[in-house]
């Protein structure tokens, strides 16, 4: 088999298509979407996204498609699997989501942002399943950097790991004391996993979601305020639309200081995937370490 046709972009596609015949819909016409950690693919004919995973990602697929069946039965705004009783389907060395297709109608501001997320959170402040996966942020950090990329093995991989593993009890503390509750939260909240539809704004990418303290998805947009240039009066607008906000409690500083972590390995993760990327992840890292002070940018 050529090269070409094992690039990330060439296996999704191939997968994407296996997976929507498995589901009996026209593939034809399919294209790609984004290439980052999980590749996304038009079925323009069926109207569907599938969402491809890296190889040895099957269980992430399995998570997604349990939280979104719930999230669904609950009426929460987020995206539809397409005939979610059969899903993720496992095809070669992969596993994929087929998601329904949403037309964008306009651009998410923060306050419908930040009611989409209340509404998440009050479908989910209760009677959750025990056994629903939990969101640990730090297992999420440790799984970038333990993936293979051009960081791999370096002092900065290993750095970033060590003040992860260090900020574990602090985690434990403020996931467990968070005066907002404890619900299914998103994880890595921000306007380019959200959608506004005819029907509202809708919630994308449910890759890290899970049972969680519901201060973690106002983190995202704190940490964008300091690194990304996010407007103050925009992280404002959200805090107003859910309705409240972590304020000065400690707990929250954590949750920043772990997404900063998160986000950073994951761009050393993706980073093989273009220039661009390689070029954001050493910016991150460098801020992260505190050996630069270079604006973020979200790719």
């Amino acid at each position: 088999m050529a090269d070409s046709d094992q690039s990330p972009g060439a296996r999704a596609l191939r997968l994407a298509k296996a997976a929507g015949r498995k589901a009996g819909v026209d593939v034809s016409d399919a294209k790609l979407l984004r290439v980052r950690s999980s590749v996304h693919v038009e079925l323009p004919r069926a109207e569907i996204v599938a969402r491809v995973e890296a190889s040895g990602a099957e269980r992430l697929a399995e998570r997604q498609v349990r939280i979104a069946r719930l999230l669904g039965d609950r009426g929460a705004p987020v995206a539809r699997l397409v005939q979610p009783e059969f899903q993720p389907y496992f095809v070669e060395d992969g596993a994929v989501t087929l998601w329904q297709w949403l037309e964008q109608v306009a651009d998410p501001d923060f306050a419908a942002l930040g009611q989409a997320v209340a509404a998440l959170h009050e479908a989910t402040r209760s009677s959750l399943p025990s056994d629903l996966p939990s969101f640990d942020p730090l297992q999420i950090i440790h799984g970038y950097l333990a993936w293979p990329s051009p960081w791999s093995g370096s002092d900065e991989s290993e750095e970033l790991g060590l003040r992860a593993g260090a900020l574990a009890l602090e985690w434990q503390s403020a996931a467990r004391d968070d005066p907002l509750g404890r619900v299914i939260v998103h994880g890595d909240l921000h306007q380019d996993n959200a959608i506004v539809t005819e029907q509202g704004l809708i919630l994308l990418d449910l890759e890290d979601a899970g049972k969680g303290p519901a201060s973690w998805d106002f983190a995202p947009l704190k940490v964008g305020v300091e690194r990304y240039g996010v407007a103050p009066e925009d992280y404002r607008a959200f805090a107003a639309g859910y309705g409240s906000e972590p304020g000065a409690w400690e707990g929250h500083d954590v949750m920043c200081r772990i997404y900063e972590l998160l986000v950073a390995a994951w761009a050393m993760r993706c980073s093989a995937d273009s220039p661009q990327m390689a070029e954001e992840a050493s910016v991150r890292v460098a801020t992260v370490l505190g050996r630069g002070e270079e604006r973020w940018t979200l790719l």
